[in-house]
């Protein structure tokens, strides 16, 4: 009975070590540190707001998308789908942004290759300060940091006034 068990147990360990699940991985994982989280942060903040090609081009990755509700309710898009769905679409529509201060108040999450922080800017006509959510996927396939997704919400309607628009609340 004892062998029988052990036998078993020894087939078990034996399929396990034998199934692709228990051999090493090809490749491991690479994490950003925090300094490096910090970097992206910084970048990410130089595409928005002191947006130049060079920067767009070597850290924004090759199957980069940016994704925002708010920023479609401006575009006419249609909400849930991709903003500017390639890096090309989002160099197109940074070289018409007129710079503006983006401060950073703070970085609340670093996963592996995510960032979750929060931003601010006051600008323009209103003056009035927009908060911004901003969620960062990166990617290291280049070599170094780069930045695959940015997922960005604000407060649209304050953003609208900064830019001379109007609206009018009904009800």
């Amino acid at each position: 009975m004892r062998s029988s068990c052990l036998a078993t147990i020894l087939a078990v360990v034996g399929s396990v070590l034998a199934s692709p699940m228990g051999q090493p991985r090809a490749e491991t994982a690479t994490c950003m540190s925090r300094t490096d989280a910090t970097n992206i942060v910084e970048i990410y903040r130089k595409l928005i707001a002191e947006y130049t090609d060079d920067l767009a081009n070597k850290y924004c990755s090759d199957d980069f998308k940016d994704v925002s509700d708010s920023i479609n309710t401006f575009l006419h898009n249609p909400f849930g789908q991709p903003t500017f769905p390639t890096k090309k679409d989002f160099i197109a529509a940074q070289e018409y942004n007129p710079p503006f201060p983006l401060v950073v108040q703070s970085v609340d999450a670093v996963d592996c290759t995510a960032i979750a922080l929060q931003w601010s800017a006051t600008f323009g006509d209103a003056q009035k300060p927009s908060k911004g959510i901003t969620i960062l996927k990166t990617t290291n396939q280049a070599g170094w940091w780069q930045i695959k997704e940015i997922d960005v919400e604000f407060n649209s309607l304050t953003w609208l006034q900064d830019m001379g628009g109007s609206y009018v609340w009904d009800g």
